[in-house]
């Protein structure tokens, strides 16, 4: 018993060391909590861009020295530097894995979980490499760290196209898309979940082998919307982003065959509404005839939200 005692004794004061660090890693994490939801969002997408605002970077060094200092661990200065230091890694490793707000329509401010996560694991990693009389349980806290970091890059892809999967089939739109003859699908923007927006899709078709030529104004841009969103009557005297049309108020609507509208517009434009596969179709495009528009609304099928998360360009 009295053999075991010294050893118990300092096996205590190693968790209390880690106890420690792990209290630093809480307040320096909750700090880098308050400033991210009190941080300036990004209005040119989500709102999620991160993983830093200008004053979380410094914060996380200074309230780290500073609990650091206060709970007294053994060479503070040295778990306060590494901390942060494993603090800034591993968030910006996490945020890799982050969804874009609008994927779920969650608040940003609960990515704050993320800081927050960074900064525990950090600082209980940094003392855990001060704390112990070895220093291997230390470096192999560090190297998990490290992985989790290094496997950040090639799992970021995969997981943001899971992320968009699963926000495709929250949407509640039919998930279908014409096959248009000489034609691939380019782009489709990330979906939004929110109450206040109406769900849709928005894809983008351009010529095989010609994508960049050009760019979207010769391709063809589909709009997909719940059936009982409007009929396509309604849709062609008030189509998708309305504003746009704005600079030729004239364009008439006109009935086409089997329930489908066109609308005409200045320097070729066209659009064909129509309804398909349960859903409300717009295909709208400046650089292909009525002809070819009406030919591609014949050819709505089913698409998968896998194959739609493919053709997603992030914007981050």
């Amino acid at each position: 018993m009295d053999v075991d005692q010294p050893a118990a004794s300092a096996m205590m004061g190693r968790m209390r060391e880690w106890g420690r660090g792990a209290l630093a890693g809480l307040a320096v994490g909750a700090v880098q909590a308050v400033l991210w939801a009190a941080s300036t969002p990004w209005d040119g997408h989500s709102g999620v861009r991160g993983p830093f605002s200008p004053a979380m970077v410094p914060a996380v060094f200074l309230t780290g020295l500073a609990s650091a200092a206060l709970l007294r661990l053994r060479h503070w200065p040295l778990i306060a530097f590494t901390g942060a230091v494993a603090t800034l890694v591993l968030g910006a490793a996490l945020w890799r894995f982050v969804p874009e707000t609008t994927f779920y329509g969650f608040d940003r401010s609960l990515l704050g979980g993320v800081h927050l996560s960074a900064a525990v694991a950090g600082f209980t990693a940094a003392g855990a490499l001060t704390g112990m009389r070895r220093v291997w349980p230390g470096v192999a806290s560090l190297g998990v760290l490290a992985a989790v970091c290094a496997l950040a890059a090639p799992l970021e892809e995969p997981v943001r196209r899971w992320h968009l999967a699963r926000a495709f089939d929250l949407l509640g739109v039919p998930l279908v898309a014409p096959g248009i003859a000489g034609r691939r699908l380019y782009a489709a923007e990330p979906p939004i979940v929110r109450d206040t927006v109406e769900p849709l899709i928005l894809l983008e078709y351009r010529r095989v082998g010609a994508e960049t030529v050009g760019g979207s104004r010769l391709g063809i841009q589909v709009v997909v919307r719940r059936a009982s969103a409007a009929t396509a009557a309604q849709a062609c005297a008030t189509p998708y982003n309305a504003t746009s049309w704005d600079d030729d108020p004239a364009a008439p609507c006109a009935a086409a065959s089997r329930g489908r509208w066109v609308r005409h517009g200045r320097e070729g434009r066209v659009a064909v509404f129509t309804h398909g596969g349960g859903a409300l179709i717009e295909l709208d495009s400046h650089g292909a005839s009525e002809a070819d528009l009406l030919a591609a609304a014949d050819t709505v099928r089913p698409i998968s939200a896998d194959t739609l998360a493919a053709q997603v360009r992030p914007v981050r």
